[in-house]
């Protein structure tokens, strides 16, 4: 049996930000589409037709049920994808997809452990891209800091300012109340003598 669905699973994971796009094309006439989302979402969900206006759908868990019309549709489901952080600090997402996924890195991601299920691998610009069998797999990554030469010579100059002190303080402050009280001594004894 065909399936009615050809479906293209993306997930991005970014420094900033990660974002899971699900593009989905109808191939029979189907009352409603159910789409597994391959991993939880962190917050709301869009759902686009292929004109791009937002369409109404149920969600329960991680199932997206959505009204459809007729063949030759095309949709599109976004939606920030859940990180979790371990102890250690590492990031992990988990992933669950009926389908192939296209993981997509930026250069700033590094990954700690990969599923052993990569059909393909490619290097792009702004990082790699593997191509995942569907199944279930964990995904551990760290974000790396770029360190610039400005930052560095900021943090030198930062370093070789000694702290301010709070004995520092309290001396200057004690030393200027005692040389304005032998001030006003020395103003009451020139009227005194007057």
């Amino acid at each position: 049996m065909v399936s009615p669905l050809a479906i293209i699973v993306f997930i991005y994971l970014m420094k900033n930000a990660s974002l899971v796009i699900i593009n989905a094309s109808i191939a029979q006439t189907t009352p409603l589409i159910n789409i597994t989302l391959p991993v939880t979402p962190l917050g709301p969900v869009t759902v686009l037709n292929s004109s791009g206006y937002a369409i109404p759908y149920y969600i329960s868990n991680n199932e997206v049920i959505i009204p459809m019309l007729g063949p030759g549709k095309n949709i599109t489901i976004e939606y920030t994808p859940y990180i979790g952080v371990l102890s250690n600090g590492t990031l992990q997402l988990v992933v669950s997809s009926n389908y192939e996924v296209n993981l997509q890195m930026a250069n700033d991601v590094l990954p700690t452990s990969i599923p052993n299920n990569i059909e393909g691998f490619q290097k792009t610009n702004s990082g790699v891209t593997l191509t995942l069998a569907p199944g279930n797999y964990v995904i551990n990554f760290i974000i790396t800091a770029q360190t610039t030469q400005q930052a560095i010579n900021q943090r030198s100059a930062t370093m070789i300012r000694k702290p301010t002190s709070s004995y520092v303080l309290l001396y200057y402050t004690v030393l200027i109340i005692v040389i304005m009280v032998l001030i006003i001594i020395a103003l009451m004894i020139i009227r005194g003598r007057r």
